[in-house]
């Protein structure tokens, strides 16, 4: 499932975190010998002069100046509001604590209220956003570095060229019209995020260094960021490899990854750091390439992972569950979400439940899911239908038997009935109901509509 924090969050940009991580990777891999300095600049000059510098390296030009503009951080939380009330399906925004919990995306208490905890974490966070809509760039942190200011004028102007050629509100924000799954709709945001990472990681490097590296040097910084997890960024972010005048930021920064829940840092991980490896591989063929992945957009994760599966066209299954109105066994249950969860969201489930060692093996050879969470009525009763498919039979197998492992740490504390089934090279599973209604339950899961 693409993490329903960005689902309802899509439209903000919360590029301080990583914006931050990817200035400090590149300082570590090339540290000059004096940190660079922009010049004081007025806004609109450090638009004129940033623009001008990432239309370069890109090779497109702006149609026109993206408008600037300063928020209030209470104007900012008005913004959240709004953004929360349109984007987060009713069910979601009054499940979501339930939902993360039983797909195992988060271990922790339970999350009660969905909109303060997503408030509180972006004011603390957010720097600045590009807003498709009013086609501005919002600056909500005034008090930065010139240098970090520059990488954040660098991403965020980016979006706007993105948005002037490629409609990022068709692309993303209105989900293809509603019809994108979580993980197809991560896909695209991988593509967004990861190409203004790229560029701002570009622009970047040609500050410090008066030059873009050539592509086998820029490999080290692009694969070294895409195999981070939380706990390897925390380690660099604390390690000192940081310029004096960073340490506030980077302090921040530590402080607020550690009070976030990892699967959203791990997620939003997948969108920008994996999604800038996507980019930088596919920019191998030429940036028209680049240019072609917002008419043919990825539709899963699995092809940002691994971007022969994009050039090749390589899709996976879609799913139609059978009608659960007509089904006597889900007579008291009522459906509360039903989503796919991709394969970068199973390697932060297995990371979730310790087995991070085993994350991408397990996940490897993805080929479609799709899951149903069903809640009693009356009751805070849950049940997870889960249909997976594999590209053989033996991914189907390992996944299958490390998912398995997986439900002992689980429901070590809970007398929950759970199935895993295994049929070719499909994994069927059903977590929770009456043990006595399991073959029923297994039966009306393995009657899906399977459609590549």
């Amino acid at each position: 499932m693409q993490i329903l924090w960005i689902l309802s969050m899509k439209k903000l940009e919360r590029n301080y975190l990583f914006g931050i991580t990817a200035s400090v990777v590149v300082t570590f891999l090339f540290p000059p010998s004096v940190s660079y300095s922009q010049p004081q600049l007025d806004v609109q000059s450090r638009v004129k002069k940033i623009s001008k510098e990432i239309s370069e390296i890109r090779g497109i030009n702006f149609k026109q100046l993206v408008k600037v503009k300063s928020q209030s951080f209470n104007d900012f939380g008005k913004y959240l509001d709004e953004a929360i009330e349109k984007q987060m399906p009713e069910n979601r925004l009054k499940y979501y604590g339930k939902i993360v919990k039983k797909l195992g995306l988060y271990r922790g208490d339970e999350i009660k209220d969905y909109t303060s905890m997503t408030k509180a974490i972006m004011q603390s966070q957010v720097a600045a956003y590009y807003d498709p809509e009013s086609e501005a760039f919002y600056v909500v942190t005034q008090d930065l570095s010139e240098q970090m200011l520059g990488g954040l004028y660098a991403h965020e102007l980016y979006h706007g060229l993105q948005d002037q050629h490629y409609n990022l509100d068709e692309y993303i924000l209105s989900q293809a019209g509603g019809e994108l799954n979580d993980d197809e709709l991560l896909a695209r945001q991988a593509v967004v995020e990861g190409e203004a990472t790229y560029i701002m990681t570009l622009w970047s490097m040609q500050q410090m260094l008066g030059m873009i590296p050539d592509r086998e040097i820029l490999k080290m910084s692009v694969y070294l960021q895409a195999e981070m997890n939380t706990e390897m960024m925390l380690e660099i972010l604390k390690s000192g490899a940081v310029s004096e005048f960073q340490q506030t930021e980077m302090t921040n920064v530590v402080k607020t990854i550690e009070e976030i829940p990892a699967f959203i840092i791990e997620t939003l991980m997948g969108a920008y750091q994996k999604g800038m490896r996507f980019v930088f591989d596919i920019q191998n063929y030429g940036w028209e390439k680049v240019s072609q992945l917002y008419a043919d957009a990825p539709v899963s994760t699995e092809q940002i992972l691994y971007p022969e599966k994009w050039l090749n066209g390589e899709k996976p299954f879609k799913y139609e569950w059978p009608s659960f109105n007509n089904e006597a066994v889900f007579r008291d249950w009522e459906v509360i979400d039903v989503n796919t969860i991709g394969e970068i969201q199973w390697r932060v489930i297995f990371s979730e439940y310790e087995m991070g060692y085993v994350a991408k093996e397990a996940s490897a050879g993805w080929d479609g899911d799709v899951y149903a969470i069903l809640k009693k009525k009356n009751s805070d009763d849950l049940l997870l239908l889960l249909y997976t498919s594999w590209d053989t039979n033996e991914d189907a197998n390992e996944f299958a038997v490390n998912y398995e492992n997986l439900l002992k740490i689980k429901y070590i504390n809970d007398n929950i009935e759970v199935k895993v089934k295994v049929v070719d090279n499909d994994v069927l599973i059903i977590e929770g109901g009456a043990e006595n209604l399991t073959s029923d339950v297994l039966g009306f899961v393995s009657r899906i509509r399977k459609i590549k």
